[in-house]
């Protein structure tokens, strides 16, 4: 009985270890996802600023080409004005110059506008492209830290599976299957000491017939309140 005993509590203590590990790389590994959710979100941004951006290019460049025709317009009908013969003529055409113009500013304003909404997206977009960098920068330097580290936890997790392998070769399968349903239930801790009378696990008195029958070491005992295997530690 004290074997079995011995070769739980060498499992158990091996599988402590090896959920430790798990979650250390779990760790290294939700810290490079982290890097890559923040740079996709930037990046998400910025292409959404570069589309806006070419988009207000273009009706930047076509406001320009009408601004040009409707200045040509002008310069056209203003060309007519020395040969006008009538009055009448010559007040019409001066409205239609006059009208052009208003027209123009109009474009002009229209204009300065796309400009200057440009450049407020240009600047956030110079602000996105350096947070951009400054991201991929870390990653760069921490990513080659963390996958050093990744390479030893897995040089470590494949140790100690190795090692569980063997040990848990040599317990009786239904012990086994006992004892992992009960690692994963109770957290980790499959087995538990007890002492004074108590289970360590949860804390519990025991019953004394209990107590004492894991004293004497002749059978497997579990404890009544949390079903964890109890064992006692034996005095060097």
């Amino acid at each position: 009985m004290q074997e079995k005993m011995n070769l739980l509590r060498d499992l158990q203590e091996i599988d402590q270890e090896i959920s430790t590990i798990e979650t250390t790389r779990s760790g290294y590994q939700q810290e490079l996802s982290v890097f890559s959710e923040q740079a996709a979100e930037v990046q998400s941004m910025l292409d959404q600023l570069n589309s806006e951006i070419d988009q207000l290019h273009q009706d930047e460049a076509q406001i320009e080409q009408e601004l040009l025709k409707q200045r040509d317009n002008v310069a056209r009908v203003e060309a007519r004005l020395p040969g006008i013969q009538t009055q009448k003529e010559y007040v019409a055409v001066l409205k239609e110059i006059d009208v052009a113009k208003k027209g123009n500013k109009d474009l002009e304003e229209q204009m300065q506008s796309k400009r200057k909404e440009i450049a407020i997206l240009v600047e956030d977009q110079q602000e996105k492209q350096a947070h951009l960098d400054a991201i991929t920068e870390n990653a760069r330097a921490r990513g080659s830290e963390l996958d050093q580290l990744l390479s030893e936890a897995d040089s470590q997790l494949e140790k100690h599976t190795s090692n569980r392998e063997k040990v848990a070769a040599d317990v009786p399968k239904s012990l086994l299957r006992k004892y992992q349903g009960l690692f994963k239930r109770r957290n980790g801790m499959a087995l538990a000491v007890a002492r004074n009378g108590a289970c360590l696990g949860c804390n519990m008195q025991l019953p004394p017939q209990l107590f004492n029958q894991l004293l004497q070491g002749a059978d497997l005992q579990t404890c009544p309140h949390c079903n964890r295997i109890l064992y006692v530690e034996v005095e060097a």
